[in-house]
């Protein structure tokens, strides 16, 4: 039987991602053993020893395929969106908890990986990531801002208002009033 590989996939971010990566693999004859945002652990197709036509067909799909470790940036950018989009989580931890607990390493040393790799910190991803889910909500729900501020893990209200004007250049009022919503590729925030 071949060996067992695993690869680390950039720009995975939702589960629409997986099933993409799932049905590519599956139709190139890998047998899947793990799949998680970021990363797979697969058997390839008997013989098959290098992996050009799996990297090629991802990598047609928008993905960034890699047999190093840093594919954990991709991880952490996949938990950074379920976190921000999760609205069924009512769990108190922290993002950062959440990064440590699934990836096992220091945040410290995270945070340097990630900057490293993405020219940005974890915060400003996270930022980018909220933002973009506040431009939504405000333009596709009647929700009251304060609900949006607890959706999107801020304390207050008044503190998501004020991230929200540093960044857009307008209250989440006044923006769900005259904002105009154009989607956002989530890998590309």
């Amino acid at each position: 039987m071949p060996n067992l590989t695993t690869f680390y996939i950039d720009n995975m971010v939702c589960d629409r991602c997986k099933h993409a990566v799932r049905q590519t693999a599956a139709h190139l004859g890998w047998r899947i053993k793990r799949l998680e945002l970021g990363e797979m652990t697969a058997w390839p197709p008997n013989g098959e020893r290098d992996h050009p036509r799996l990297r090629g067909q991802l990598e047609g799909l928008g993905f960034r395929v890699r047999t190093d470790a840093g594919g954990v940036v991709a991880r952490i950018k996949g938990l950074i969106v379920d976190y921000v989009y999760d609205d069924l989580a009512k769990s108190e931890t922290t993002l950062s908890q959440l990064i440590i607990a699934d990836i096992g390493q220091s945040y410290p040393h995270l945070s340097r990986l990630f900057r490293r790799e993405e020219g940005r910190t974890i915060a400003d991803y996270y930022l980018a990531q909220r933002m973009e889910r506040a431009r939504k909500l405000l333009a596709t729900t009647d929700e009251r801002v304060s609900t949006i501020a607890y959706r999107l893990h801020y304390g207050t209200a008044g503190r998501f208002a004020a991230v929200f004007r540093e960044i857009m250049g307008c209250s989440p009022t006044e923006y769900r009033q005259h904002g105009t919503y154009t989607p956002r590729p989530l890998d590309s925030l």
